[in-house]
């Protein structure tokens, strides 16, 4: 029998098939058929020929207070999410008390189909209900951008790579999506044109003739909108949609067009960072911050995550700041607390006003100490309204009795998420794939754990304390589907260690391939460009320089190469010719892309080491020239196959996530020391709170 994922929480097999069949017909009493009806073609969508098939098996669709022998008392999300599924021989019945469980009856058939001569099942009973009941992933819609990129990833998609993704969450069971919105705003906003994304002017690679060209870019969902078309479309699947958003960071293109509406930096001030806040002593950027708030609400979410800054090494120091926010405040964080509590406030009245059913949710408190007293966190709950949830609590660098005080204080249901940010860290590493411990350099020294392994940790812990909701972040797709695979996993109920369920998981999803990809998987060493040592700018999520000791791995990694791209490649065909699984093709390849620039990178680094060791300047100059050439020969890869590559300077502070540019400067500036440039080009605004001083 094929593996399920997530596994079911009961399941009786029984010998036998069903009929053959080329086809599903739907009949029932239940009260939500006509939404079942409408939904089981979307369910189908790698399915093609069961749509409308001749020889059709019969799924039979009624209420879960019909259904045999059902647990008593029926738990709840049994009852909101879950279904009773009987396979027999001649028809499908489904007991369901939602079109959500319904949905989620027809992802468990999907994988339990066998192809022979047509399709066939075996004969089971399930009972299976969610353990978590909001099972939601942060994803990008427009993750920075125009402050440190314009478009990667998901943030390129249109409707229906957006829709095959929502059948691809409803297949395994996720049903939340939290949508990134930072950064210029990705739809029409009335009064303030400015702040859309739309007309920014960018360099693109072109390889037809091999040169850049210049274009203006707008937002998919600017070009041709459909963002409330897909909220629509999703909400019919049973999957939530939050907007994920900064509270007074990156809050559309205001703070770039009105430079003059910034918080106000100390004087003589050396921090990198004064573009993604906005004065709130400032009436004209309250109003703005209003409206924008009330165009997000029209769009159809269920709710609004606001994410406070965790930057607060100092605020705004106007005059009008001084005497309210900084007044009984003695740091600059608590200044911070104050001034966001205040805004908090303003926009949940506004968003309430708008759709009174919205949830809203914050991820807030994440700076130190991590490890607070009772009265602290009883100070945290009494400053925010009392039906707020949170999308942040303690997972990491605590131990786990801290998450249980968060717990205590505001209670099981108001927890929607814990520290589980691995993707959302991995995404900045410039599209290089590192989601696992076992992908980095010497990660064990590493002050940052943000891995996969790390988030099954946390969603265990969660799911054993019955808090409301887990989060997982999935800022880039295709790559870093393991990540998916595990919060879906996890939120059902499941209970493997992490290296079986990587096994386990694998093998459900791509059968034959599984043992080539986890072999793949867990010998990608990710060496990233600024691990380099004469890359001067800290970068936070790669912390550990090339040393000599590292020679042996890498040399390592250089030999199984070779392996690695044969491995890949029959992957990617096999995936290729296979209409089930031929939307995970594309992962494979960026996988490929990845692994390509890593081997240059392991060039880089040895040569960057005997830089270091060569004792004349005609040797030293040798191993630059050496260095700049595989630079340029990996950004050649890079500009092939990425859309945004290029630095960005609309904030007044040069930054891009691909290290190409500042690794050159490094080298050039050795190179000829009297030309130097002296300005560097920040990793992505993302690492800028761990870079505040000059």
């Amino acid at each position: 029998m094929n593996l399920l994922l997530p596994e079911v929480k009961q399941m009786e097999c029984r010998e036998g098939y069903t009929k053959t069949f080329h086809g599903f017909s739907l009949s029932g009493d239940a009260a939500f058929l006509e939404e079942a009806r409408e939904i089981l073609p979307w369910k189908l969508w790698n399915y093609e020929e069961l749509k409308n098939g001749k020889g059709s098996m019969e799924i039979k669709l009624r209420g879960l207070e019909h259904a045999p022998g059902k647990p008593e008392p029926l738990p709840e999300l049994l009852e909101t999410q879950g279904y009773v599924l009987e396979i027999q021989r001649e028809e499908i019945q489904v007991y369901a008390g939602t079109v959500e469980g319904f949905a989620y009856a027809l992802s468990t058939l999907k994988q339990l189909l066998e192809e022979e001569d047509g399709f066939r099942l075996p004969l089971t009973r399930i009972i299976d209900w969610p353990s978590i009941e909001y099972r939601s992933l942060s994803t990008t819609f427009a993750w920075y951008a125009g402050y440190g990129r314009y478009g990667f990833d998901m943030q390129l998609w249109g409707l229906p790579k957006w829709k095959q993704f929502l059948c691809i969450c409803s297949d395994y069971k996720v049903n939340q999506l939290n949508l990134c919105l930072y950064g210029y705003w990705p739809f029409p906003l009335k009064d303030y044109p400015e702040a859309e994304f739309r007309g920014i002017r960018m360099r693109l690679w072109n390889p037809e003739s091999e040169n850049w060209v210049e274009v203006e870019y707008m937002h998919p969902n600017l070009a041709e909108e459909f963002l409330p078309e897909l909220i629509a479309w999703g909400h019919k699947l049973g999957i939530r949609f939050y907007a994920y958003i900064g509270l007074n960071s990156y809050s559309g293109g205001y703070a770039n067009a009105h430079r003059e509406k910034r918080m106000k930096k100390p004087a003589d001030s050396h921090f990198i960072n004064d573009f993604d806040s906005l004065c709130l002593s400032d009436e004209t950027t309250l109003e703005y911050l209003k409206k924008s708030m009330r165009n997000i609400a029209a769009q159809g979410f269920d709710g609004i995550d606001f994410e406070e800054s965790e930057e607060a090494y100092w605020y705004c120091g106007c005059e009008k700041c001084k005497s309210t926010f900084w007044k009984g405040a003695s740091t600059p964080e608590e200044t911070l607390h104050a001034a966001n509590s205040f805004l908090l406030k303003i926009l949940y009245q506004e968003l309430k006003e708008a759709n009174p059913k919205l949830t809203i949710g914050i991820r807030a408190w994440r700076q130190p100490p991590l490890v607070r007293s009772e009265e602290l966190i009883a100070e945290m709950k009494g400053s925010v309204p009392e039906d707020v949830v949170l999308f942040w609590a303690p997972g990491q660098y605590v131990e786990d009795t801290e998450f249980d005080k968060w717990i205590q204080a505001f209670g099981r249901k108001r927890i929607r998420a814990r520290d589980t940010e691995a993707i959302g860290f991995a995404a900045g590493l410039g599209r290089l794939i590192r989601p696992c411990r076992c992908n980095g350099l010497r990660t064990e020294e590493e002050p940052i754990t943000q891995y996969i392994e790390e988030d099954i940790r946390q969603h265990k812990g969660s799911v054993e304390r019955n808090v409301a909701g887990i989060n997982g972040y999935q800022f880039e797709w295709y790559g870093f589907f393991m990540a998916f695979f595990a919060h879906a996993y996890y939120s059902w109920g499941g209970k493997r260690e992490t290296d079986d369920f990587y096994h386990y998981a694998l093998e459900a999803v791509f059968g034959e391939l599984a043992e080539d990809i986890y072999f793949v998987m867990t010998h990608m060493l990710t060496i990233h460009e600024s691990q380099i040592n004469i890359f001067e700018l800290e970068f936070p999520f790669a912390k550990n320089k090339v040393e000599k000791r590292d020679i042996p791995r890498i040399r390592e990694a250089i030999e199984i190469y070779p392996v690695l791209i044969e491995k890949l490649n029959r992957i990617m065909e096999t995936l290729r010719g296979d209409k089930r699984r031929s939307a995970f093709t594309l992962h494979f390849k960026k996988w490929k892309v990845s692994v390509e620039r890593c081997r240059i990178i392991y060039d880089m680094a040895l040569e960057s080491l005997k830089y270091e060791e060569a004792e004349t300047k005609e040797e030293k100059r040798q191993h630059l020239m050496q260095m700049y050439l595989d630079n340029e020969r990996e950004f050649a890869i890079i500009r092939e196959n990425y859309f945004d590559v290029n630095p960005i300077t609309e904030t007044g502070v040069a930054s891009c996530m691909i290290p190409y540019h500042e690794l050159k400067r490094c080298i050039l500036n050795r190179l000829d020391p009297e030309h130097k440039q002296e300005e560097p080009i920040y990793l992505g605004v993302e690492s800028l709170g761990w870079m505040w001083c000059e």
